[in-house]
């Protein structure tokens, strides 16, 4: 498990989550959205086929097929919620 900080644009908001690293970017999207429509009583707008991760460091965006530490995330990264 990490420790990651993911900044959401349409709530505003920067969450920090422990994720597994081992585990595929859209396990970990699919999470991620969950936990922020139970903490925020809402829902976030869109198909969840449109959202993307990005790697705030480096500006990319990360692909959902491939684990997280193998896209380079680790301990304190930050991620963006889109």
């Amino acid at each position: 498990m990490i420790l990651v900080d993911i900044y959401v644009p349409s709530v505003d908001k920067t969450y920090d989550f422990n994720i597994d690293e081992n585990a595929k970017g859209g396990v970990i999207l699919e999470e991620i959205v969950e936990m922020i429509d139970q903490k925020e009583r809402t829902s976030l707008v869109g198909n969840l086929r449109d959202l993307m991760l990005c790697d705030r460091l480096n500006c990319r965006i990360l692909p959902m097929e491939v684990v997280l530490k193998d896209c380079g995330i680790h301990n304190g990264s930050s991620l963006l919620l889109v």
